[in-house]
């Protein structure tokens, strides 16, 4: 009598061939995955930057427009400027990324932030730069805003203040 053979399971052959394909597409699905999602981080950061920086521009464009005695010192790129008769000497700054309202002479200077980029992910406002226009009329706001050395938003803005303006 003839013995009969079965046929059961695989070879190692096709075995070793399903892992590799397997394992081939886990690694595709992986790398796909992970600029999806780093994608949507880095817009999520633009995103909160274009909010920050936007509304930071609109702040300064709302303080310069109404005050007094502007004055532009084109070499230091800052302003200074009056609110009224009795709060004067007041100017923009960055510190240690916030956008601060410096007021006050000597030891007894203030400042008071007007953005903190903490409340926008650890965003920092790496540079605000103010300028007199061409024709001396208005200022030229410049505003980056950034996430560690990568800067995510730039943009400028000219404000004609109602007072005037003049060169320091």
């Amino acid at each position: 009598m003839k013995k009969q053979r079965f046929k059961r399971g695989f070879t190692l052959t096709e075995m070793l061939i399903a892992v590799l394909l397997l394992g081939f597409v886990s690694i595709m699905a992986t790398v796909m995955t992970s600029a999806v999602l780093s994608t949507s981080v880095t817009m999520k950061e633009v995103a909160q930057a274009e909010i920050l920086g936007s509304e930071a521009l609109d702040n300064l464009q709302g303080q310069l427009r109404f005050a007094q005695n502007v004055k532009v010192d084109g070499a230091e790129k800052n302003v200074t400027f009056d609110l009224d008769k009795n709060n004067t000497g007041y100017t923009f700054g960055v510190k240690e990324g916030e956008i601060v309202l410096l007021y006050g002479t000597g030891e007894g200077r203030k400042s008071e932030t007007l953005f903190a980029g903490v409340s926008y992910g650890n965003l920092k406002v790496s540079e605000l730069a103010f300028t007199l226009s061409e024709d001396g009329a208005s200022v030229l706001i410049a505003l980056s805003v950034s996430y560690g050395e990568k800067t995510l938003w730039r943009s400028n803005v000219s404000v004609k203040p109602l007072n005037g303006v003049s060169e320091a």
